[in-house]
């Protein structure tokens, strides 16, 4: 199975406290998706719907490793997984405010 697509734009990016999960990933071009807005919640930012554009990493994710991030997130009571299209046409998964 081909991997997929994760936008980042907080703990997970590169140098933040969970980037370790993404060790060995293959990093794509960065992006940005319109939109939407950050929140904190529990000190770290939440993704929400908005107006604004987040900018953020992209990362290229086996399926073995989506249930660690999943865990990480605590998806799905806190953040949702969800397919967004990215500004440049990219399809990605992102953790975003359930709902």
């Amino acid at each position: 199975m081909a991997p997929e697509l994760l936008f980042v734009y907080g703990s997970l990016r590169a140098g933040a406290s969970a980037h370790r999960l993404l060790e060995g990933c293959s990093r794509d071009a960065d992006g940005a998706l319109s939109g939407c807005s950050l929140e904190q919640h529990r000190g770290y930012p939440m993704l929400c719907p908005g107006v604004g554009q987040v900018s953020g990493e992209v990362y290229q994710v086996e399926a073995e490793r989506w249930p660690a991030l999943d865990a990480w997130e605590e998806a799905p009571e806190v953040y949702a997984r969800v397919h967004r299209q990215l500004d440049d046409g990219r399809w990605v998964w992102v953790y975003q405010r359930p709902g």
